[in-house]
Protein backbone atom coordinates (compact mmCIF):
# COMPACT_ATOMS: atom_id res chain seq x y z
CA UNK A 1 0.00 0.00 0.00
CA UNK A 2 2.77 2.38 0.71
CA UNK A 3 4.27 2.06 -2.70
CA UNK A 4 1.23 2.46 -4.45
CA UNK A 5 0.74 6.07 -2.44
CA UNK A 6 4.85 6.50 -3.26
CA UNK A 7 3.63 5.70 -6.83
CA UNK A 8 0.54 8.38 -7.20
CA UNK A 9 2.69 10.68 -5.27
CA UNK A 10 5.60 10.62 -8.05
CA UNK A 11 2.91 10.93 -10.68
CA UNK A 12 1.23 13.52 -9.56
CA UNK A 13 4.38 15.75 -8.70
CA UNK A 14 5.93 14.98 -12.49
CA UNK A 15 2.74 15.86 -13.92
CA UNK A 16 2.69 19.58 -12.05
CA UNK A 17 6.20 19.86 -13.66
CA UNK A 18 5.60 19.00 -16.87
CA UNK A 19 2.20 20.59 -16.93
CA UNK A 20 4.33 23.71 -15.77
CA UNK A 21 6.86 23.47 -18.47
CA UNK A 22 3.66 22.45 -21.15
CA UNK A 23 2.22 26.10 -20.22
CA UNK A 24 5.59 27.84 -20.15
CA UNK A 25 6.87 26.26 -23.74
CA UNK A 26 3.89 26.70 -25.50
CA UNK A 27 3.41 29.68 -27.00
CA UNK A 28 0.81 28.66 -29.44
CA UNK A 29 -2.76 27.84 -28.62
CA UNK A 30 -2.08 24.38 -27.01
CA UNK A 31 -4.16 22.02 -24.66
CA UNK A 32 -1.05 20.10 -23.20
CA UNK A 33 -1.42 22.63 -19.93
CA UNK A 34 -5.01 21.99 -19.40
CA UNK A 35 -4.47 17.68 -20.23
CA UNK A 36 -1.70 17.99 -17.63
CA UNK A 37 -4.13 19.59 -14.95
CA UNK A 38 -7.03 16.88 -15.56
CA UNK A 39 -4.81 14.14 -15.17
CA UNK A 40 -3.47 15.72 -12.23
CA UNK A 41 -6.98 15.94 -10.97
CA UNK A 42 -7.65 12.35 -11.64
CA UNK A 43 -4.63 10.71 -9.92
CA UNK A 44 -5.27 13.58 -6.83
CA UNK A 45 -8.93 11.86 -6.34
CA UNK A 46 -7.53 7.91 -7.19
CA UNK A 47 -4.63 8.49 -4.13
CA UNK A 48 -7.36 10.47 -1.76
CA UNK A 49 -9.59 7.22 -2.58
CA UNK A 50 -7.12 4.91 -1.85
CA UNK A 51 -5.67 6.51 1.56
CA UNK A 52 -9.74 6.26 2.58
CA UNK A 53 -9.52 2.71 1.18
CA UNK A 54 -6.70 1.38 2.89
CA UNK A 55 -7.26 3.80 6.21
CA UNK A 56 -11.07 1.61 6.05
CA UNK A 57 -9.70 -1.88 5.46
CA UNK A 58 -6.64 -1.38 8.00
CA UNK A 59 -3.94 -1.79 5.53
CA UNK A 60 -2.21 1.60 6.94
CA UNK A 61 -3.08 3.18 10.87
CA UNK A 62 -2.45 6.49 11.65
CA UNK A 63 -0.59 7.39 14.49
CA UNK A 64 -0.39 10.21 17.00
CA UNK A 65 2.18 12.84 17.40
Amino acid sequence: MKYIILILLALIIYNLTAGFFYIIKDKKDSNRGLQSLKVRIILSILLFVTLIIGYYYNLIQPHGI
